[in-house]
């Protein structure tokens, strides 16, 4: 009796520490995403708004091979973390599966 009160306090205790882990991740993730619409947003408007005397003349001052660049690092950054998410939720299943309690 008492082995399954501790084997269900772990078992517990691992789910809320997943969790929270998947919960910091996808914070992560949601702030790479959100970062990644700057720099696209700024490859558009070089591309659109260059020599026109508007104030988007001041990311004409970076070329758009650079912003392209900055925009697949975030990107790239945000797959990556997506990749992680689903990879440790699948490793938790299959931890619980095998007989391991979730």
């Amino acid at each position: 009796m008492a082995k399954k009160k501790r084997a269900d306090r772990e078992a517990d205790k691992r789910r809320a520490e997943f969790m929270a882990a998947q919960q910091r991740l996808g914070r992560r993730r949601n702030l790479a995403g959100l970062l990644g619409f700057v720099p696209l947003a700024a490859t558009f408007a070089a591309t659109l708004g260059c020599a026109t005397g508007t104030p988007l003349d001041l990311f004409c001052a970076v070329p758009r091979d650079v912003w392209l660049l900055i925009w697949a690092a975030i990107f790239g950054s945000f797959l990556g973390l997506t990749i992680r998410l689903i990879r440790e939720r699948r490793k938790f299943l299959r931890g619980a599966s095998d007989g391991r309690t979730a």
